[in-house]
Parts: C-alpha cells; structure tokens; sequence
C-alpha cells in the first residue's frame, strides 16, 4: 500500500507541475485561427494537430526573445506528456466550438427558398 500511495503522490506532483509550467497562449490563438478557416466538415483531429504543433515549438522558442536558449520539451518526461494532452484537449474544443459557432452563423445567414433576404 506504502508504494500506491508513493506513486499517487508522485502523479499529483507531475500533474501540478505541469499545469504550472503549462503556456496555453500560443495554442489558443492558433486554434481559434484554425476554427475560423476550417471548412464545414472540417477533421476536427487534422486541425487540432495542425494547431498544436506550431503551439508547441512557438513555446520552445518562446525564450530566444528573451535572448535565452530554446526549451525543446523532453517528450519522455510526464509533465510534458501531461501538458501536451491538455494543450490537445484545449485545441480540439476550440477547433470544434469554432466549427460550430462558424456552422451557426452560416444557417442563420441562408436565404430563404423563395429568393428573399433573411431580416
């Protein structure tokens, strides 16, 4: 039971340090830019890892504008593991909600059958 408990710790700890080092910023404007332009029956999956890669390596060289050396994430560390999954999860929800509210919009817009505007 010693060693369960020793683990759960650990997770907690990878877990909570990965939330604190966790930059969204650069995921989330690159995945309500993607959820703006993506078409109507979009691959929500394509789009999401379209997002995340260029999110990712914006926030590894994130610190050269600073004048310090790039942060290439380690992907065999947990808490990078975890971030990335966060940042995925994020991006897909943007992605799709933008889907949506794109999909939306554009049915409120339709002209009605017999030729006039919608008021």
């Amino acid at each position: 039971m010693n060693d369960f408990v020793q683990f759960a710790w650990a997770m907690w700890d990878s877990a909570q340090a990965a939330l604190i080092g966790l930059n969204p910023v650069p995921a989330i404007i690159i995945s309500l830019f993607i959820g703006m332009i993506q078409g109507k029956r979009a691959n929500y999956l394509l789009n999401t890892l379209l997002a995340v890669v260029p999110a990712t390596l914006i926030a590894a060289v994130w610190p050269m504008t600073a004048g310090y050396q790039p942060i290439w994430p380690d992907l065999t560390q947990l808490e990078v593991e975890i971030q990335t999954g966060v940042v995925v999860i994020m991006s897909f929800a943007l992605i799709a909600g933008m889907g949506l509210v794109k999909h939306t919009l554009s049915m409120v817009a339709t002209p009605k059958p017999n030729g006039h505007k919608p008021v």
